[in-house]
């Protein structure tokens, strides 16, 4: 990769466009997600987030194309590798559970949330584009946080197990 001046608008791009591609990754990671899943409340959810990601992706290509540049389209390998991980993570589960894909779909919201909060400490980026990825660091940590609730949903509570989360109505 060629390098680029930092606070320059290339270098917004190249950051955005990494970040685009994280984005495009999680769509993909969640819709995966909410075809594995068994609970109708968690394939909603995934649903859900697929498209709230989907809106992300929107708005960073339009931060893209402020800074003069194009917006990537495509998911990265290491998303693809990771959705294979979670179809083999759940079928060697047992896919009795919905343990497995809560936790691979926290693992993704831990390393997004990880990607955007790199970036926004990134002095080199400008601060334009730092502002917009500081207002959906917002809406990522809030998610996270959501999905690790869920999965504390699946710990014991003391010695005795805990039951598999109920099917609820959202």
């Amino acid at each position: 990769m060629t390098e680029v001046p930092p606070q320059s608008d290339e270098y917004a791009v190249q950051a955005l466009n990494t970040l685009i591609e994280t984005a495009i990754d999680s769509i993909g990671g969640y819709e995966k997600a909410a075809e594995l899943a068994r609970n109708p409340r968690f394939q909603s959810l995934f649903r859900d987030r697929a498209q709230e990601r989907q809106k992300l992706v929107e708005a960073l290509k339009a931060e893209v194309r402020g800074f003069g540049g194009e917006p990537w389209d495509k998911p990265s390998f290491r998303g693809r590798a990771h959705r294979a991980f979670l179809e083999l993570r759940d079928r060697i589960g047992g896919g009795a559970s919905d343990k497995p894909v809560i936790e691979e779909v926290e693992r993704g919201e831990t390393f997004i949330s990880n990607q955007f909060a790199e970036a926004i400490d990134d002095d080199q980026l400008p601060e334009k584009a730092r502002q917009v990825l500081e207002r959906a660091q917002e809406t990522l940590r809030a998610q996270r946080e959501e999905i690790s609730a869920i999965r504390e949903e699946f710990e014991p509570k003391d010695a005795a197990s805990r039951p598999e989360p109920r099917s609820t109505s959202t």
